[in-house]
């Protein structure tokens, strides 16, 4: 990975990390991408990621992914 996608990668996780703060109930993969202004599939990707690093929790309810902060 170059080191602009690295940068890239790291906001879009800083900016995912920030929404699911300040939301007191999770919120879906749709809603978080149109928050922070970026595609759902990027979206995510990147919570996917940042659940296997331990730093959110996600699940299914519905069809829908919805993620939230691991307390």
């Amino acid at each position: 990975m170059t080191t602009r996608k690295a940068k890239l990668g790291r906001k879009i996780e800083s900016d995912i990390l920030k929404v699911l703060r300040d939301s007191k109930t999770p919120i879906s993969t749709r809603d978080i991408a149109l928050k922070i202004g970026r595609a759902w599939h990027s979206v995510q990707g990147h919570c996917l990621r940042l659940q296997l690093a331990g730093k959110i929790l996600g699940y299914r309810i519905s069809n829908l992914n919805v993620w939230e902060i691991k307390k």
